[in-house]
């Protein structure tokens, strides 16, 4: 019975002293993370016209087969609402590869 009474003893002292310490812990630096809002990025190709929107500042714009065979390249100075004429053959697939901000973005179209 003693034996008892000592372990319940020392599990109430430990006890105690794991929630003392628990109690006295800070959030003084706690980060807290904010939602960014992100705005979606989309390629299409309609009407013989590239379509690019949600891009924004300078950039490089490729187009690629579906093979990998590169078919052209073009700059531009803003890629917001970016349009670019460029024949491609109606029902195939390309690759659009759109380098902006040290970033690189890919995209599968297919030409209507």
């Amino acid at each position: 019975m003693k034996l008892l009474i000592k372990k319940l003893l020392i599990f109430v002292l430990l006890f105690n002293i794991a929630d003392l310490q628990a109690s006295t812990i800070s959030f003084s630096k706690t980060t807290t993370i904010k939602k960014a809002t992100q705005v979606e990025k989309n390629v299409f190709f309609n009407d013989g016209v590239l379509y690019l929107k949600g891009f924004e500042g300078p950039g490089t714009i490729e187009i690629y087969s579906i093979i990998g065979n590169k078919i052209t390249k073009t700059l531009s100075q803003e890629l917001n609402s970016f349009q670019f004429p460029f024949p491609l053959e109606v029902g195939n697939m390309y690759i659009i590869r759109i380098l902006f901000q040290g970033k690189v973005a890919t995209f599968k179209v297919v030409a209507s």
